[in-house]
């Protein structure tokens, strides 16, 4: 109490000179419309700064659950795509599939991605509290990433493409070709599309995508394009080299696909180990 007292004794004459200078200018404002216009405009402004950096620091903050938004919207579409009558989250028994295509979609975000091995995986943030189980195809807006693994309540691991024991089934767009999809172990960039017959008609820049007989990706998602195509085994067979639509070394946001009929169809699969 005593330094306060201090304080007040030895800087009086500041204290009262902004005193009078804070009822100098409240009078001249209140008698001057100019000066009232000036002040609440000046006021205005600097208020306006205030809330926009407000906004701003808050808009920053949110954003993991704008993300989470867009996700959610993004599974949507594609499952509007699709045909699905699905809502999107909840318990397997409140799923509504339909009839046609059983395709059921999950959003989820990876938060971590190996892809320098020769068997590389990937973990995201969903589980089996989300539904998520093993077989399951993993996909983005660019094309197949892999299949899931295994799941824990919260987190599970997805097979990447980029494993050398994962065989898919691939098709040539446009075409009824199809073929085992591999990865050499090199590249991230790049998968071959092998056992693909001579008489198939293959060309550069063809697009390769899902085929029909797989059972746990629906057909016709993208998987990239031809970029060279040579015959193998005395001229029998083609080995093409695939170029891919993901960047499989950026991947941020991804999709669960869930096959209702996936164990009725399994006995019609007889090129892939995991599909």
């Amino acid at each position: 109490m005593q330094q306060i007292i201090n304080f007040l004794i030895k800087y009086r004459n500041l204290l009262l000179y902004l005193f009078l200078m804070v009822v100098a200018l409240s009078f001249t404002i209140q008698t001057h419309d100019y000066h009232r216009n000036t002040t609440i405009h000046s006021t205005g402004y600097v208020t306006g700064n205030l809330l926009n950096t407000r906004n701003g620091i808050f808009d920053y903050f949110d954003l993991k659950n704008q993300n989470n938004k867009l996700s959610e919207e993004n599974a949507l579409l594609r499952m509007q795509l699709l045909d699905i009558a699905d809502t999107l989250l909840g318990k397997e028994s409140t799923f509504v599939f339909s009839d046609s295509i059983p395709y059921r979609i999950f959003p989820a975000r990876v938060i971590k991605n190996d892809f320098y091995k020769s068997d590389n995986y990937i973990t995201i943030d969903i589980g089996t509290d989300q539904g998520i189980s093993s077989d399951m195809g993993v996909i983005s807006p660019n094309g197949i990433v892999g299949v899931i693994d295994k799941s824990s309540t919260h987190f599970s691991r997805v097979i990447s493409i980029l494993n050398s024991q994962v065989s898919l089934n691939a098709q040539i767009k446009g075409t009824s070709t199809i073929g085992s999809l591999k990865w050499s172990g090199n590249d991230p960039y790049m998968m071959s599309l092998e056992d693909v017959p001579r008489l198939a008609k293959v060309s550069k820049g063809d697009t390769i995508i899902t085929g029909k007989q797989s059972t746990v990706f629906p057909a016709h998602i993208l998987i990239g394009s031809i970029k060279d195509a040579r015959l193998i085994e005395n001229g029998s067979r083609y080995k093409i080299d695939v170029e891919l639509f993901n960047d499989m070394t950026d991947l941020d946001y991804v999709n669960v696909i869930k096959n209702r009929d996936r164990a009725a169809l399994q006995v019609i699969d007889t090129l892939g180990n995991n599909e």
